[in-house]
């Protein structure tokens, strides 16, 4: 697995009831365990495409059918009643025409009478082609998808994806002011739906599933100046013969590619995460010294900047477990009730939240839980503040450890 070490290390300075305490900001990255843990022993994956809208797509041909016919149907009266009304205006206009021309056959100059407005004959009629779903191996798209601690092969865990068809309930357009520059736009939107239900196997039994995309979303299926525009763009894409439902395909499935590999980075992947948080450290307080404050600052440093480098973090640990004896080691000389003690109350508090975040890191929730509870007691408001954010958290991470150590 490639390791991405990112650690940025910042100090600010701050004074605290005249100590001077160093808030030390440490950035790192880790390795976020999987919900669901697979046996170790699988290191591959591949993806399996299934197409139940074949049922779908003949239904959506049927339906298409229908409209043609009545369509054609409409037409053909339409045109019944333009020869109707052509034949009658016709007969009107010959029969003024004759007398026009007898007239002059008998010495009788007029004008010669002017043709009527002829009826206008009925417009081809226009319909949307039908809306067939695509198999995702005709719709030519770069699929980036990476299962983060895995590689794609030909075995493993099968990622299966059915697409359950493509579903249009409604296409609207509207003009919508713009935003940058003067006048509007004509902008069309289509309501869809194009559910793909997700099962994971591996060794044949099934590990996770979930239905994506099966509520009604909005896809911007046109842009343009007017109307008019609209118009002339569907004739554009009958004459080429294009399927205007095939890159809102594309569109949806690059969505849900996406979509597919954080949902199961969350559920089965390791994935690299970035956090930051804070080593405590008394830089000066009176005469006092406090090296092993400052020792247990570059151990935590360095651990910190290793969890990625394992899943079960075990090079950090090992550092960690140093950083932790020390600062236990310093309270032991906490006292609560005398300002002026080397540990005194604040920095007790502030040496509880090293505690706390070590612990936490360290994946020992029960000593992270106590010290993050002595924080809120004793802290400051800072060091209460960042262990909020662990309280918060802890439930989660305790979870995906207890599922990945359970294993």
């Amino acid at each position: 697995m490639k390791i991405k070490l990112t650690v940025l290390f910042s100090s600010l300075f701050f004074l605290l009831n005249a100590q001077n305490i160093i808030d030390n900001k440490v950035r790192f990255q880790y390795v976020q365990l999987p919900k669901i843990k697979i046996d170790k022993a699988v290191d591959t994956y591949f993806i399996t495409y299934k197409n139940s809208f074949v049922n779908g797509n003949d239904r959506q041909n049927a339906l298409h059918q229908l409209r043609v016919d009545s369509a054609e149907r409409a037409k053909e009266l339409q045109i019944q009643n333009w020869e109707l009304e052509f034949n009658q205006a016709k007969k009107q206009y010959l029969t003024l025409l004759s007398v026009w021309k007898e007239n002059e056959n008998k010495g009788v100059i007029s004008p010669k009478p002017q043709e009527p407005i002829w009826p206008v004959y009925p417009e081809p009629y226009e319909l949307f082609p039908p809306v067939l779903t695509r198999p995702f191996s005709e719709l030519n798209i770069q699929n980036n998808f990476q299962l983060s601690g895995f590689e794609e092969g030909n075995s493993g865990i099968e990622i299966s994806i059915d697409n359950l068809g493509l579903e249009i309930t409604s296409t609207k357009g509207t003009y919508v002011q713009n935003t940058q520059t003067p006048g509007k736009t004509y902008k069309v939107i289509s309501k869809y739906k194009m559910p793909l239900h997700v099962v994971v196997n591996v060794n044949g039994n099934k590990i996770y599933e979930k239905t994506l995309n099966d509520k009604l979303n909005d896809f911007q299926l046109f842009t343009g100046k007017t109307e008019y525009d609209y118009q002339l763009w569907k004739i554009k894409n009958r004459e080429e013969n294009k399927d205007i439902w095939e890159q809102t395909q594309a569109n949806i499935w690059k969505q849900a590619l996406n979509s597919i590999e954080s949902m199961l980075d969350e559920e089965i992947g390791y994935p690299e995460k970035s956090e930051m948080t804070e080593v405590y450290v008394v830089k000066k307080y009176q005469d006092y010294t406090y090296n092993k404050l400052i020792d247990a600052l570059t151990l935590a440093q360095t651990a910190y900047s290793s969890l990625a480098m394992e899943r079960d973090k075990s090079t950090a640990k090992v550092n960690l477990e140093k950083a932790i004896a020390l600062w236990e080691e310093e309270l032991q000389e906490s006292d609560l009730n005398e300002k002026k003690a080397r540990i005194n109350k604040k920095i007790t508090g502030l040496i509880n939240a090293n505690l706390a975040d070590a612990y936490f890191w360290s994946e020992n929730f029960e000593k992270a839980n106590y010290y993050i509870n002595q924080t809120m007691t004793f802290g400051t408001l800072k060091a209460k503040s960042h262990c909020k954010k662990l309280k918060k958290d802890i439930a989660e991470f305790q979870k995906r450890y207890t599922a990945y150590a359970g294993n």
